[in-house]
């Protein structure tokens, strides 16, 4: 029970201090830290695209299914190289992504509150003004994609650095509970030992 113990405290403050580490990192160095996910990213996919390709050319012949592990090879490839080459893609791809979808969004507000105007209805101006800020917001979302997703991966490394800390401060604080326990678990049973003894000798 101690060493599995042991085992789970290690793991678990082992685990807190890379989060601490690279939510450290992503504030500090933020651009780098997209650049080398990216780059990791990249990696993998041309990885996994080169073996469909590789298996197409040795069993093109005896498996009608290859073809279609050809495309699927070339597709993960092509996409690695350009996630290699830009490594700022992925980063600009969620904000560019919520930009386009936030002015669909507001463009649907400002026909609404036209249509509470017509219909004499006061409350259109407060419609009409937030679908003027949500559609200014996904216009910036649009120009600035790698401002936003460097803004928004420090504010996830500040939440991680937060969390290991407090993971990291938890897990001392319970090992520290269950010296106590422990400690308290020896006396105990010393004290009965030492009762048990008296009585046998009081018998």
């Amino acid at each position: 029970m101690k060493d599995l113990f042991k085992k789970v405290y290690t793991a678990s403050f082992i685990s807190s201090m890379m989060f601490l580490i690279f939510g450290i990192l992503l504030i500090i160095q933020t651009e780098s830290v997209i650049k080398t996910i990216s780059l990791f990213i990249g990696t993998i996919l041309l990885v996994i695209g080169i073996f469909p390709i590789v298996n197409y050319f040795r069993n093109r012949m005896h498996n009608l299914l290859s073809n279609a592990g050809l495309l699927y090879g070339i597709f993960s490839v092509v996409a690695g190289i350009i996630i290699i080459i830009n490594s700022n893609l992925l980063a600009t791809i969620i904000p560019v992504l919520t930009g386009v979808w936030m002015i669909v969004n507001s463009v649907n507000k400002i026909q609404l509150s036209m249509q509470l105007r017509d219909n004499n209805i006061g409350s259109w101006i407060i419609s009409f003004i937030f679908a003027i800020i949500i559609l200014i917001c996904g216009s910036f979302l649009i120009i600035n994609p790698l401002r936003v997703a460097f803004s928004i991966s420090k504010m996830v490394g500040i939440i991680i650095t937060i969390y290991a800390l407090l993971d990291i401060l938890d897990t001392i604080y319970i090992k520290i509970k269950s010296k106590e326990i422990k400690d308290q678990i020896i006396e105990v049973e010393i004290n009965e030992s030492r009762n048990s003894k008296k009585t046998s000798k009081e018998i």
